[in-house]
């Protein structure tokens, strides 16, 4: 090969270079790491240790020790590993705080209709219980008024009786006097006789 053949293939190359540089150079623009990507959990500190499971973003695990940039990790089936330890966080994800609102919302929700229904109930006891207690209102208002009645009616007749007593007293009294009047009035006029016969 010639010298000049030389200096043509360096110059094409030096010259395809350039292009591929500034071609990538000008194509880069700027790019975010989805919160689903997969992140290598492996069987040791370092990028040559074999991948033994991904985890995502938002898994829950447990942190057992860090070692540099690394941490030791234990996945929910058992599994242990390396990580790096910047993909840890002590904040739960956006999406799993999410999640556990939504479930307490509804919990709430469910709550709240539980105690909804409650309220109604002891409104519907409450109304029962006044209609209830009118009822019986009514009914010992009643009772009560036939109560004082009778007691009345026995007061009424307790007087009568009272009455009826004295008059009957009277009447005894009167009528010892008129029979002892009677038996004087009679003891006299036969003793009249008795003297006359004599």
């Amino acid at each position: 090969m010639t010298q000049k053949s030389h200096k043509a293939k360096f110059l094409f190359i030096i010259s395809l270079l350039t292009a591929l540089i500034t071609g990538i150079a000008g194509a880069a623009d700027i790019k975010f790491v989805r919160p689903d990507l997969d992140i290598p959990v492996r069987r040791g500190r370092g990028e040559r240790y074999r991948i033994l499971k991904f985890v995502k973003d938002g898994d829950q695990l447990e942190l057992i020790r860090e070692n540099g940039n690394w941490a030791k990790v234990r996945l929910t089936g058992g599994t242990e590993g390396w990580m790096l330890n910047r993909y840890l966080s002590d904040e739960q994800p956006p999406l799993e705080q999410v999640r556990i609102l939504r479930e307490e919302n509804e919990k709430i929700k469910a709550e709240n209709e539980k105690l909804a229904q409650n309220l109604k109930r002891i409104k519907d006891l409450q109304e029962a219980s006044t209609e209830e207690l009118e009822q019986l209102q009514t009914s010992a208002e009643k009772k009560l008024a036939q109560s004082l009645q009778e007691c009345n009616k026995i007061k009424d007749e307790h007087k009568a009786a009272q009455e009826v007593n004295k008059i009957m007293w009277f009447l005894s009294g009167a009528g010892v006097l008129l029979l002892g009047w009677l038996i004087g009035r009679f003891s006299s006029g036969s003793q009249r006789k008795r003297n006359r016969l004599l």
